[in-house]
């Protein structure tokens, strides 16, 4: 079936192009994503995206920086302060939910391959893992908090749990493991539970 192009306004062609790429990584996937594709979805001619991005690679960095811009603001609003304890659970779940709320930036963000990530690309990414690495060494116990590299790797294995726990959800057939009453909510509350466990032991 013919798709119709989806109208955006004039001069914003740069960011719909960016908007257009992830919902077209979520409904198809990375492969299906090219210029010409998103050129022919716009309503525009195939060589307009070439004005903005040079190619299909400087167009996923900056879909990327701007999943890292956006999670990065709900890891901090999520750290409201209440507990360390708390703080932390509330931060990986605010990475849980962008990733489902955002599926085409997230699988973008940590699935561009080899290609060189843009300053821009980098310093948002950072940004996010020291919401989290922050939110991580308040929980720890003041002799370990001190050091660099027990607070790397705490914030590591929550950031591989959270991280984890998102890909499965949005990958994987959890349905075999829904019973008995448990839903996506309770393995998520799971994990997070064991993220304070595990960091301070």
């Amino acid at each position: 079936m013919s798709r119709a192009p989806r109208a955006y306004h004039h001069g914003d062609l740069r960011q719909a192009l960016v908007a257009e790429a992830a919902t077209l990584v979520e409904e198809e996937g990375l492969g299906a994503l090219t210029l010409r594709e998103l050129a022919r979805r716009l309503g525009v001619s195939h060589a307009a995206p070439k004005n903005h991005f040079a190619d299909k690679d400087a167009l996923l960095g900056e879909l990327a920086a701007d999943g890292f811009v956006e999670m990065a603001a709900d890891l901090a609003a999520a750290t409201i302060g209440k507990s360390p304890a708390a703080d932390l659970r509330a931060t990986g779940r605010a990475y849980i939910d962008f990733a489902l709320r955002r599926p085409g930036h997230f699988r973008v963000m940590f699935g561009r391959g080899a290609s060189p990530p843009s300053p821009r690309l980098g310093e948002a990414g950072a940004l996010a893992f020291s919401i989290l690495e922050r939110a991580v060494a308040a929980t720890l116990p003041p002799a370990r908090a001190r050091s660099a590299k027990h607070i790397a790797e705490a914030a590591f294995l929550a950031w591989s749990t959270v991280h984890g726990a998102a890909m499965l959800i949005l990958e994987a057939p959890l349905s075999p493991l829904l019973t008995d009453g448990i839903t996506v909510d309770h393995l998520v509350d799971a994990a997070l539970a064991s993220i304070a466990r595990a960091v301070n032991a």
